[in-house]
């Protein structure tokens, strides 16, 4: 039987057929229509997907990344392509980046009412924790400058009887608010205004490509997504769905009766231009990421002409009438003979092997290059400064403590947007490691604390407390065992000897009774 699309959609105005902008120029500007706010980082996130996709990606790239000799055949240039290795050192620069903030998990501050928590605990309904989620989103916005949520709530079909649903049962059908991410290679636009001193979302396009199973097959029909405020104050949603011809029609709408406006947050860790456009760190990475693996290419490629020396022949004509001459390996190089050539003879030729040595050290310096760029978000520079996230400005910061910054505060507006849907009071932030220079301590510092501890100026547990916030004890590590454990030692207990660290009693037990005393 075949999918009836009315069943998910709902009730509301259809097939308002509109036309779409045409790739001339010409034509109605349609829901898909790209703000160029959004269109001109087009070109930097397909070249970061591409690079984060790896091997195979690049490889389909061809001479793009690779380019092929001036008379280079096309056989030459798929074996030389084939052979070019391909190192994933740009996924890894980003992993080592993003997982700084997330040395200890990302946690409900401030005074949660229980609903938060149970939200905390799985906010986009596909069981992810806040944790989970704050991690792809910082993901996303150090791989692409920018990363973007909607804060959503679930479709709540009233009661046949027109009663008002009660929590449980709204509960019980699973009504609830969640957190969708949307990638930014999916945006049309987004358009903000300042209200009350405040930049506030006023409308969003995107696209949204669900799958519907229908038999053993899948059915995608693209829809966009349009959130926007409209004159009469109110925030409402429509989907338009693409059609067979290309138009789009209007499949169904919807009033956010809850929000006064777009419930869309913006993280960004690239350099800000416009209402999304940004400068992201990671696009100059990506060159040298790239400059790295063409750098590896000519490295291969002089191993493989190398390592076949050339078979030379001295004073002798070459057998054929083609005026070409191969080089490389399993190739011979042919010398007609003269007056003055002594006679005929075969050799080996080579390239001269501290010449190899030295090329084949450029990769090195192109990896030593790209090692300093992917440190630099770490470095602390003077000058920069962490907006609303109340840390010391008198010292330097760097790069990534104010990224983390701006993660935490854009945890905190979708926190925000989800007490609205609940109907209670705003009283929950995100705590997010933003400690970044205590991480980076180095030992000495380590020893100054310990000798201070030994001098009396701090006590053991401040001790303890520092080398855990520099990253020198393990982020798993507890006090409380820790303390259980030092005082088990004091005793000389062994370590199946169980200690009560209220009591200070050692808890015994008769072996032949098998009671405890």
């Amino acid at each position: 039987m075949a999918f009836d699309w009315r069943t998910l959609f709902g009730g509301g105005p259809r097939y308002a057929t509109i036309a779409t902008q045409q790739s001339g120029g010409g034509g109605v500007a349609g829901p898909d229509t790209k703000s160029d706010d959004i269109a001109c980082m087009a070109h930097k996130w397909e070249l970061i997907d591409t690079v984060v996709e790896g091997h195979d990606a690049i490889k389909r790239c061809g001479e793009r990344f690779l380019p092929r000799f001036e008379k280079e055949t096309e056989a030459k240039y798929r074996r030389r392509l084939n052979d070019s290795p391909w190192r994933p050192i740009f996924p890894d620069a980003i992993d080592n980046i993003t997982s700084r903030p997330f040395t200890s998990p990302v946690t409900l501050a401030g005074n949660p009412d229980q609903q938060m928590v149970e939200f905390a605990e799985d906010v986009d309904g596909q069981g992810n924790s806040l944790n989970v989620f704050a991690r792809n989103e910082f993901d996303q916005a150090v791989s692409k400058g920018v990363t973007v949520f909607y804060v959503d709530y679930s479709r709540n079909v009233p009661r046949a009887d027109g009663r008002a649903k009660t929590i449980a049962e709204e509960r019980d059908h699973g009504v609830r608010p969640f957190w969708v991410h949307i990638p930014v290679c999916e945006l049309i636009d987004v358009r903000t205004a300042f209200v009350k001193g405040r930049e506030i979302v006023t409308h969003a396009r995107w696209w949204e490509r669900p799958k519907v199973a229908d038999g053993f097959s899948e059915t995608c029909i693209p829809q966009i997504r349009v959130v926007e405020i409209r004159d009469d104050g109110r925030v409402w949603w429509t989907i338009w769905q693409q059609q067979g011809g290309g138009d789009f029609a209007q499949a169904d709408s919807g009033i956010l009766s809850a929000m006064d406006e777009v419930p869309l947050v913006r993280i960004f860790t690239g350099k800000k231009k416009g209402v999304i456009a940004n400068k992201p760190w990671s696009y100059e990475l990506c060159h040298v990421a790239l400059e790295y693996y063409r750098a590896l290419a000519r490295q291969t490629e002089i191993e493989n002409m190398s390592g076949w020396p050339m078979l030379a022949g001295q004073g002798i004509s070459k057998p054929t009438d083609s005026d070409d001459v191969a080089i490389g390996p399993h190739t011979v190089l042919f010398a007609p003979p003269s007056d003055a050539s002594g006679g005929s003879k075969w050799e080996l030729i080579g390239p001269d092997a501290a010449l190899v040595e030295q090329i084949g050290k450029g990769p090195e310096r192109v990896l030593d290059a790209f090692s300093k760029l992917a440190k630099e978000p770490t470095i602390p520079k003077a000058g920069v400064t962490a907006t609303a996230s109340g840390m010391d400005n008198s010292r330097a910061h760097s790069a990534i403590e104010v990224w983390a910054s701006g993660l935490k505060n854009g945890l905190d507006e979708g926190l925000a947007f989800t007490a609205k849907w609940f109907g209670i009071a705003d009283t929950v932030t995100a705590n997010v490691c933003t400690d970044f220079a205590a991480l980076s301590g180095s030992v000495d510092e380590a020893k100054i604390i310990g000798d201070a501890q030994k001098r009396g100026v701090v006590s053991k547990k401040t001790e303890r407390g520092e080398l855990k916030r520099r990253g020198i004890l393990a982020p798993d590590w507890s006090e409380d065992e820790e303390e259980t454990r030092l005082a088990e030692e004091e005793l000389g207990l062994e370590p199946e000897q169980p200690f009560n660290p209220v009591s200070g009693d050692v808890i015994q037990f008769a072996a032949a009774q098998g009671t405890r005393q």
